[in-house]
């Protein structure tokens, strides 16, 4: 049997930066592993939805599919519109099997890409001295997302020997802006500012701006090229599809 088609599910959005960055990650991961099949899809209204991606597997001969959610704020949950998605396509295509995996989440492995890209960026803006750091990051995610990011900001700050903040942003970037203002009633001038996002959407534009406006030193891109985020989707994916050998698939 060939192996479980991957849907990448993210975040409905009709920005075109937010695409452009998402079909970067698709292309990147099909170039990697040409023999799995692999679909986009878009929560909410965006298309191409989850059960667009879903119905493209299913004609190109897909009987199992595992979902990955790409969401570095949530380390267990995924969004409820999802399981009805899935819910959805289990309706139209009763005798496909489909699993939903964890979402990408916080992983450790991810500050090493934040520590590459804070590297290129601060060789850009010939930067010579770094006092503290901001981890920033979207916000909505789960619990035990909200506990790892905690952790990861202690991991980084001990990695580094610097203070570090954790920004968890809405579409204000009010919390990079309020990070960097409580590295500085600390005495602290010299700010750069890691960015854990997967897309360059409004969320990490609001975000950027304020980091700017804030006297950042430097700030760094989205991670959506990096190839550690593949080997993270490669891995949720490889962990649920041995999911669907059990008994009951669509249990969660």
């Amino acid at each position: 049997m060939a192996a479980p088609g991957i849907i990448l599910v993210a975040r409905g959005d009709d920005d075109p930066l937010v695409q452009a960055s998402l079909d970067t990650v698709t292309r990147n991961l099909q170039s990697l592993r040409p023999d799995l099949q692999v679909a986009l899809g878009l929560l909410k209204s965006s298309a191409p939805t989850v059960q667009e991606a879903a119905e493209q597997l299913v004609a190109s001969g897909a009987e199992e599919i595992a979902m990955v959610p790409m969401d570095l704020a949530s380390a267990t949950d995924h969004s409820p519109v999802l399981s009805e998605a899935r819910d959805n396509v289990n309706e139209q295509h009763p005798g496909l099997s489909i699993v939903i995996s964890r979402p990408i989440g916080p992983a450790v492995e991810l500050l090493n890409v934040l520590d590459a890209k804070l590297r290129e960026e601060l060789h850009r803006v010939n930067a010579v001295e770094v006092d503290s750091l901001v981890l920033a990051c979207p916000d909505g995610g789960d619990v035990r997302g909200a506990s790892l990011l905690a952790r990861r900001t202690r991991q980084w700050s001990t990695h580094h020997k610097l203070p570090v903040q954790l920004a968890q942003n809405d579409v204000t970037g009010r919390a990079t802006a309020q990070a960097i203002g409580a590295l500085r009633a600390q005495g602290r001038r010299h700010i750069a500012v890691g960015s854990l996002f997967l897309t360059s959407g409004p969320v990490f534009r609001a975000h950027h701006q304020a980091a700017v406006r804030a006297g950042a030193l430097a700030v760094t891109s989205p991670i959506t090229e990096d190839p550690r985020v593949i080997e993270l989707i490669l891995a949720r994916y490889a962990f649920a599809a041995m999911r669907l050998l059990d008994v009951d698939p669509h249990e969660e």
